[in-house]
């Protein structure tokens, strides 16, 4: 009868190992690891100190001389940076907006600047610079970030109608707004412009509501127009919520 007990004892000490070892080895098309740890086919974590996967590290900064020919706005006619002449290179300095009325008074057509930047890898023939320094009139502007503002900008609610003149393109060649005869542009995000299509034609009559864009603190206009983000538009006598 003892005998029995131990053989008993031992066959179940051998079953209860066996499932440990099951539970830790988990099959291969079972749940994967998480964590830090975890990277896929190829991939190595990152080294402590290195930047994660999307970010930026170490930049080279460099320094041209050259001829401001051009000031240069985005699309809302904010002034953001100036083309100059670099021996025989036509370069695109791109300046913090909020510093326009600094940056504005040196960068005329003509004056000779000095740019310390990095290069902006973008699509098309001109080379373009990111400004850190600009130095021009014995006097040396550095980027930095703007001063929180005293009141917070408010924005203002406007209606209005008209009738299109042209329409505003990005990079991609996407329609990013719509120019109307009053010296308004109207602001909506490019999904919105395909779906009305043919609609934004020449000469079509349009009305809208929406956001009036204010200034803000430092910036320089190069066109006064009214830039409109709009919440409806109605083409045609039909009315459309923008989203």
């Amino acid at each position: 009868m003892k005998k029995l007990a131990l053989a008993a004892l031992f066959i179940y000490g051998l079953t209860a190992g066996s499932n440990v070892f099951a539970q830790i080895q988990a099959p291969a098309d079972g749940p994967k690891l998480a964590g830090p740890m975890a990277k896929g086919p190829g991939q190595q974590p990152p080294h402590p100190g290195q930047p994660a996967p999307g970010e930026q590290g170490l930049r080279v900064v460099s320094t041209v001389t050259g001829k401001v020919v051009k000031l240069q706005g985005n699309n809302d006619f904010v002034l953001d940076g100036f083309y100059m002449i670099n021996g025989s290179d036509s370069l695109l300095v791109k300046i913090p907006a909020h510093m326009g009325s600094q940056i504005s008074p040196m960068v005329k057509p003509g004056s000779q600047v000095s740019v310390s930047g990095v290069s902006e890898n973008m699509p098309g023939t001109t080379k373009e610079m990111r400004m850190v320094s600009l130095t021009a009139g014995g006097k040396t502007l550095t980027d930095n970030p703007p001063a929180a503002p005293v009141t917070p900008a408010q924005e203002t609610t406007v209606t209005g109608n008209g009738k299109v003149t042209s329409l505003q393109t990005d990079r991609e060649g996407r329609v990013s707004g719509v120019f109307i005869d009053n010296k308004t542009i109207l602001r909506f995000p490019p999904h919105v412009s395909a779906e009305l299509g043919n609609t934004l034609a020449k000469g079509a009559a349009v009305a809208y509501s929406g956001s009036e864009k204010n200034k803000v603190q430092g910036e320089v206009s190069l066109e006064d127009y009214k830039v409109i983000h709009c919440s409806t538009i109605t083409m045609n006598g039909q009315q459309y919520l923008v989203r």
